[in-house]
């Protein structure tokens, strides 16, 4: 579902602009908001014999509505596509359910489709584990190129500059083949040493106008390719029964343009608790884990760069960086577990919340060096991952000890899976079953 609201055609003249090409009017900014009728009420409310209903809806609220022609994910239902400002949308809904005689609430309304919608989409739900998205999906945009008979992954060049990366490529392929014999002419008549004065003007070009991307942002990717290929690996061979959803954000759970009045709606996600800092629902997680038995698992992924040797820092600065990376894994990890706390405390207040964090750059050891000498921190950690004993600290985070070859993070081989399951016996199963977690509460919380 995209982040971004759709612009509704112009029904007189706007008062404004907003953000991201809405239009504001009276009564806030328009939306799209998907409501679900069973296939009775949508009959009722498309009857051309008597008044036309949806057409006085329509008449009455000024909104814009028409049926989903696509089928519904949930046999037996419709979903009805509402384009308008917030109080618009709530007196379509108002309307269709006088209409259709719908004693529930709006609340009890959402919470059922949603569920009749997990169960549908997720078959096996009670018997195998399902990652959304099923791929992991790299923040940064990446093309495969062929060089020297190998797939290479490589930043696209900028839209204007059209083929002139794959002409750059090519020009370094050339120049690998045509080293394995000097005399060797190209297509053109050149040789090497003619070729590698004469480079295509895509190398000037490529440097001085280079892709605006972090090195941050790729080894973030990285990072966590790996870390799914191992979980997800980790749950097919124990036959873990969980649900993963990767780089949510709080904000968005909060308000999804096409669920945000139905959000409203629920007993917890339309408003936050006084002790909680109002920014704290823009927060974020890398990795969520719903599991059938353990509850909540929320894993904050941290990546680093070769800090040693291609910064050439010394140890006492990579303890340091090490250190404040830690810090912030702390914070963004309480954020998650007093947000996800209080949102689905009305599904299960006092659910079990597991929380670690993933090196997949950084070793046990390096680790433990860096907090050895930081009391506080050391404290901080232990408290966050809730271990008793500091010592068990590096022993409930991920790091590469546990995961697979960065380099070829998809094989993940028996040694590589042995240690993930002495992670996940000390980390998420040390403390049994959650009995909060019966079947109803699970299929509620992935539903939610």
């Amino acid at each position: 579902m995209s982040d971004k609201q759709p612009s509704a055609p112009q029904q007189g003249k706007p008062r404004k602009r907003g953000d991201g090409g809405e239009i504001s009017r009276g009564g806030g900014r328009v939306k799209v908001h998907l409501h679900a009728v069973t296939d009775e009420q949508a009959a009722l409310l498309r009857d051309t014999v008597n008044a036309r209903p949806l057409e006085e809806v329509k008449k009455k609220t000024g909104a814009e509505l028409h049926f989903d022609p696509n089928p519904s994910p949930v046999p037996g239902m419709k979903i009805l596509i509402i384009r308008g400002v917030p109080s618009q949308i709530e007196a379509v809904i108002r309307f269709i359910r006088q209409m259709t005689g719908s004693q529930a609430t709006l609340a009890e309304e959402v919470q059922t489709f949603w569920l009749q919608w997990v169960e549908a989409a997720f078959p096996d739900l009670e018997s195998r584990a399902y990652f959304l998205p099923p791929v992991y999906f790299n923040q940064v945009p990446m093309i495969r190129l062929k060089v020297a008979c190998q797939d290479v992954q490589v930043l696209p060049s900028e839209p204007e500059k059209g083929g002139m990366l794959k002409r750059l490529v090519d020009w370094f392929v050339s120049l690998r083949t045509s080293g394995k014999t000097h005399e060797k002419c190209d297509e053109d008549g050149l040789h090497l040493n003619e070729r590698v004065a004469n480079p295509p003007a895509i190398v000037e070009d490529s440097i001085s106008q280079p892709v605006a991307v972090q090195d941050s942002d790729i080894r973030h990717d990285a990072a966590m390719g790996q870390v799914l290929f191992c979980l997800q690996n980790l749950s097919e061979k124990t036959g873990e029964v969980l649900v993963g959803i990767t780089r949510l954000h709080f904000g968005q759970y909060l308000s999804e343009p096409c669920f945000s009045v139905a959000a409203a709606q629920l007993p917890r996600a339309s408003s936050l608790p006084p002790d909680l800092p109002q920014n704290w629902k823009q927060g974020k997680f890398d990795v969520l884990l719903i599991h059938r038995h353990y509850g909540l698992v929320v894993c904050n992924v941290m990546s680093f760069g070769d800090i040693t040797n291609d910064l050439k820092m010394s140890q006492e600065d990579v303890d340091k960086n090490i250190r404040k990376k830690l810090r912030d894994a702390v914070s963004q990890l309480d954020k998650a577990e007093a947000m996800l706390s209080h949102l689905v405390s009305d599904v299960c207040p006092g659910l079990r919340i597991t929380k670690t964090i993933a090196f997949p750059n950084l070793t046990t050891d390096q680790v433990q060096q860096a907090i050895s000498h930081d009391s506080q921190l050391t404290e901080d950690l232990r408290w966050c991952l809730k271990t008793t004993d500091p010592a068990d600290i590096t022993g409930v985070c991920l790091c590469c000890d546990h995961l697979s070859d960065p380099k070829t993070p998809w094989q993940v081989n028996s040694h590589v899976l042995k240690k993930l399951g002495e992670w996940w016996t000390r980390c998420v199963a040390v403390s049994g079953p959650e009995s909060h977690m019966t079947r109803h509460v699970y299929r509620t919380l992935v539903a939610r």
